[in-house]
């Protein structure tokens, strides 16, 4: 990585960038000066009071929106302390985890967070990875029976398997070994990460071409699902890494920064214009080149 790259993904104006780089790309311990003082600075800033404001709502997708963006600014439960905890366990009991198709996300941002070896989030983090299928994707959830009749065969479903692949990537990244581990890696390396296998230049979903972020249960960019994969000890020179990074080599700009090619109306944070070059894409592409 260039120089002048890091000096932007380090800058003071974004703390939340700043903490996740020190922590994740340059691998600085705790104790470490520049990580106290950035996350000092972060648990003072705005866009975390306006966060924390939200956490503190009936809504349960508005504390999942907080939960997601904790986790991706690189905060711990240890960081925020007594603010997430009650609000954390709140959620955990009025949905039972079942957020429509977010529930993989919702857990990957809770074991990201520090909540992993908590027993409830332990043992619903072993239940729904048991679910993995034959061709080591996870299938849909819907109930509608013209979507999803269970009497019917159906292939996996690319959109929730992503979500399923952070999350065996996070535990991978905190020392865990889940056992779909190598089932994920092949589904995804079968197909060059992206595509059908019975078309190789058809994606499986358009959105995973591109740089969507802040992510959503349904819509992940290439920048997360190729840093999974990295995460997960895919190698660089694989055919399928080499697939990924000419997807992410699109968006990338000739000063070595990349753009943002989507996000929601109304994303869990805001996380730069849509159309413009964009530190998150930036940080995720490189850390899956690590």
């Amino acid at each position: 990585m260039d120089s002048s790259i890091l000096a932007w993904l380090l800058e003071e104006e974004t703390p939340e960038v700043r903490l996740r780089t020190l922590r994740e790309l340059q691998k600085l311990p705790e104790d470490d000066e520049r990580v106290a003082a950035c996350k000092k600075q972060l648990l003072l800033s705005k866009a975390y009071g306006r966060a924390l404001k939200k956490l503190r709502t009936d809504k349960p997708w508005a504390k999942y929106d907080v939960i997601l963006a904790f986790a991706e600014w690189g905060l711990t439960r240890a960081d925020i302390g007594k603010d997430i905890d009650q609000e954390v366990f709140a959620l955990i009991e009025s949905t039972g985890f079942k957020m429509l198709c977010g529930e993989p996300l919702l857990l990957r941002n809770l074991v990201k967070l520090g909540y992993g070896q908590e027993e409830i989030v332990n043992n619903e983090i072993g239940a729904v990875l048991g679910l993995v299928k034959e061709d080591g994707g996870f299938g849909c959830i819907s109930t509608n029976k013209k979507i999803n009749d269970p009497k019917k065969p159906h292939k996996s479903c690319a959109r929730l398997t992503v979500e399923y692949l952070l999350l065996a990537a996070e535990m991978h990244l905190q020392g865990l070994r889940p056992a779909c581990e190598e089932a994920l890696r092949h589904y995804f390396a079968k197909r060059n990460i992206f595509y059908r296998t019975d078309d190789m230049k058809t994606p499986m979903v358009d959105v995973m071409l591109g740089t969507f972020y802040p992510p959503d249960p349904i819509k992940i960019g290439a920048h997360m699902i190729v840093y999974a994969l990295r995460a997960l000890g895919c190698e660089p020179g694989s055919e399928a890494m080499q697939a990924g990074y000419k997807v992410l080599d699109q968006h990338r700009l000739n000063n070595g920064r990349y753009i943002l090619t989507a996000s929601k109306s109304v994303p869990a944070f805001k996380a730069g214009a849509v159309g413009e070059e964009n530190k998150w894409v930036t940080l995720y592409a490189y850390m899956a080149q690590e």
